[in-house]
């Protein structure tokens, strides 16, 4: 028996305070204009994707201008003799990078259980939005900021369908104050449909067959059980209606997509053929048996989230880079690709890495970027806010100390609605100090040698006197 003890309290207590970012949110932005120029410029636009020795205006919360050149008018748009100038020279400016299908948010710690709020109980819960459950002093923000990740498409967890997705902007006080958008899709798990080898499955082939028939039995009498119950609401209003019903109802009509966790050929061709009959919107999310049914998912214009690309190889067979090369394989094909991280939310941060290696392996390097971008804003329903550089979109952009998908490359400044935000984590606290410890000061004096402690002196023993 495991006694409860003071002692035992101290490990969640200091997770509890891990997940108290002590980082301060960024000010509102003002009306003074910022111009950032002679900057290589990514806007993530197919017609014109990079402007060389360009410039981008910022002023509140939007982009004024976007020109080449030295800053001057542009777009009816003047420079304010009192602009905040930033020269940009050697530097990219790109705009935020978006973390789709992430718990960013959710949870903080994943060995201790009262820090995470991934998943509810229950099968069926698509009244969970996961926005209201984000904790927004989570220690995760600083460090996806200095990743570039100024917004996060969170996904909650757990059951068939497992609630509404959220679009956040990793700056404020509140959830609220950070929800951009709040229902940004309805995500469900979709079921297996080969059975999973003897070694690795704890039940028989026909007890997962058996399984499987009932989830998809599930979700057919769930969805048809929402679409009923909102047709007779349509019909006679004073009708009650199941509030998990209700937040069906844009994604039964095709306004909102349907995300749909599913990896294998078979998943993903029986989801798309299942929420296509009725009339649904999918995209599906992980993707890594798409290309085997790439002509399905161009006739309905299925979108695939690519849950990573730095991956190893599912099966045996498969050659070393089958997820480095996915994403451009998708492409080629015609499929619409966002990239994802596909990791634990603290490695958020490495989410221009995922995309750095699809363009190394075959992906045009501005579409790797704008996998990260502008495809997950349009994916998401923000992309005319967010997930480009134009004049009237969000002034949440990034400016990089060189290409924004070499490793070697960092995040100098980013401006998240126009507010510049602190790039500082505990981390870098952390190294600034014992950088401040170890460096050495030419002009100080040595430091004085510290004091050795006395020598203690042994008397020798005596020499024994003779016995009479």
């Amino acid at each position: 028996m495991i006694m409860w003890t003071p002692m035992a309290v101290i490990p969640l207590t200091l997770a509890a305070t891990l997940a108290q970012s002590t980082m301060l949110p960024a000010p509102a932005a003002t009306q003074r204009q910022t111009v950032i120029e002679h900057a290589t410029v990514h806007t993530a636009i197919a017609a014109q994707p990079v402007l060389t020795d360009g410039f981008v205006v910022l002023q509140g919360d939007r982009i004024v201008c976007v020109g080449q050149g030295a800053a001057h008018a542009a777009d009816g748009q003047s420079i304010a003799a009192d602009a905040v100038r930033i020269d940009g020279s050697g530097k990219h400016i790109t705009p935020a990078f978006i973390s789709s299908a992430t718990t960013l948010g959710l949870i903080e710690v994943q060995a201790v259980r009262a820090t995470d709020d991934t998943s509810e109980f229950g099968p069926f819960h698509p009244e969970v939005s996961a926005w209201v459950a984000v904790n927004p002093d989570s220690s995760l923000f600083p460090v996806a900021r200095l990743g570039g990740v100024l917004l996060a498409w969170v996904f909650p967890q757990g059951g068939q369908v497992s609630g509404e997705t959220s679009l956040l902007r990793l700056n404020g006080w509140t959830n609220e104050q950070m929800t951009i958008v709040p229902d940004a899709g309805t995500f469900i798990q979709w079921p297996a449909t080969e059975p999973a080898p003897n070694w690795y499955a704890s039940t028989s082939a026909k007890e997962q067959e058996r399984q499987r028939v009932t989830s998809l039995r599930r979700f057919d009498d769930f969805f048809d059980a929402a679409a009923a119950a909102i047709r007779a609401r349509a019909a006679d209003p004073s009708l009650p209606l199941d509030a998990r019903f209700s937040r069906l109802a844009d994604v039964l009509t095709g306004e909102r997509p349907l995300l749909i966790s599913a990896a294998s050929t078979g998943q993903i061709e029986s989801a798309v053929l299942w929420a296509t009959a009725r009339k649904l919107r999918p995209v599906i999310v992980g993707g890594q048996g798409a290309e085997a049914v790439a002509d399905l998912l161009v006739q309905h214009q299925v979108p695939v989230i690519v849950l990573g690309t730095l991956q190893l190889p599912r099966f045996a067979h498969q050659s070393y880079d089958e997820a480095y090369t996915l994403p451009a394989r998708l492409a080629a094909r015609g499929i619409r690709v966002a990239i994802a991280c596909g990791d634990e939310p603290s490695n958020d941060r490495n989410i221009a890495h995922h995309a750095a290696m699809a363009a190394a392996f075959g992906m045009p390097r501005e579409e790797a970027l704008a996998a990260i971008t502008r495809v997950p804003a349009e994916l998401c329903g923000a992309a005319d806010r967010y997930g480009t550089i134009a004049p009237a979109r969000s002034a949440s952009l990034l400016l990089h100390s060189g290409d924004p998908l070499e490793v070697t490359s960092s995040v100098t400044a980013a401006w998240i609605d126009g507010s510049p935000v602190q790039l500082e984590s505990h981390q870098t606290l952390l190294r600034d100090k014992y950088e401040r410890k170890y460096r050495v000061d030419e002009n100080a004096a040595p430091a004085a040698a510290p004091q050795r402690p006395a020598v203690l002196t042994v008397p020798a023993p005596r020499p024994a006197e003779p016995s009479p």
